[in-house]
């Protein structure tokens, strides 16, 4: 009988920029994320069929190109040798840059494909390894909660972790979905010519343990300063790459300004961006209603989100 899995997209609280591996997908240091709830990669598959990978019902060479690694790796075949016919898609459908999609059908088209050569119940740690070779962030989404990928010196040591979930923090998460045709790989391979990478690696390696603990402590403002500091690094270094890349546009600004604005007037409200325009604004359940109310005023579509979890088999 066919089959679905289902894995969530996540939002990167430190972001890594750059691969210091790109065949292996290992980056220049650890990066931690946040699964959503509401924006996810949904994988159907067909076992006995022709061997093929469709993406919102066509075919994507791409898509076809990283999920061959990851079959080579699970099985030691070609993915057109397994037998599987795979449709995936991305829920809700938006028009918009930098959700972290890629993470979602990264963990889930992984997840798929192990199901189909091993019943027993999956190693998440062993999967992260594996859909790293899909997208570093994948490896983050396929554990879920809040995580943290280790950046190691090889495949082995470099995978995901979940270290907590919404118990720990029980933050909600308001998405602004922003449109771009920047397309990630670009923004990864630009920012290692900025004069301030070296700098921003060392940056984000601190980081990491100051937000983990942030997390764990359930300190909703210290994550938001840490995450905001973040995300303004990450963009500053795409900036000053060769071709001077600008990834975010004005309603990034916009929704920034207004964010900054909510919490000058006790708002408890802080920004987050990834390799796109799109803005996830981290609130407590008490204000999210008053960040959704600011982002429809400037006339913003927004998606609300708590903590998810990892990739799974989907019931029913």
């Amino acid at each position: 009988m066919p089959y679905t899995v289902v894995a969530n997209t996540m939002e990167a609280l430190v972001k890594y920029h750059g691969l210091r591996d790109w065949k292996l997908r290992i980056p220049y240091h650890d990066s931690i994320s946040v699964c959503t709830t509401s924006l996810y990669s949904e994988v159907r598959v067909t076992e006995g069929g022709k061997g093929s990978l469709l993406v919102t019902g066509k075919r994507n060479d791409d898509a076809l190109r990283r999920t061959e690694s990851v079959s080579q790796r699970l099985t030691g075949k070609s993915f057109a040798d397994l037998g599987l016919d795979i449709d995936s898609r991305n829920m809700p459908e938006v028009n918009a840059k930098g959700l972290g999609f890629s993470s979602s059908a990264g963990a889930a088209l992984t997840f798929a494909i192990n199901r189909a050569v091993n019943r027993s119940p999956p190693d998440m740690r062993d999967l992260s390894r594996v859909a790293r070779l899909f997208a570093a962030s994948a490896s983050r989404a396929m554990v879920g909660g809040f995580s943290r990928l280790y950046a190691g010196e090889g495949d082995e040591d470099t995978y995901s972790e979940k270290f907590a979930d919404e118990r720990d923090l029980p933050m909600r998460i308001v998405i602004v979905p922003l449109p771009s045709d920047v397309r990630t790989e670009m923004a990864h391979e630009e920012v290692e010519s900025s004069p301030f990478f070296k700098a921003r690696k060392e940056s984000a390696t601190k980081r990491c343990d100051l937000v983990e603990k942030a997390i764990r402590g359930g300190d909703l403002a210290m994550l938001g300063e840490l995450v905001e500091q973040d995300t303004m690094e990450l963009h500053s270094v795409t900036m000053t790459g060769k071709n001077r890349m600008i990834v975010m546009n004005a309603d990034t600004i916009n929704v920034i300004t207004k964010v900054r604005e909510l919490r000058s007037n006790s708002v408890e409200a802080y920004f987050s961006m990834q390799t796109g325009p799109s803005v996830f604004i981290n609130t407590t359940e008490e204000d999210e209603p008053k960040v959704r109310r600011a982002m429809r005023k400037l006339g913003y579509h927004t998606i609300s989100s708590s903590v998810g979890r990892g990739a799974r088999l989907k019931r029913g």
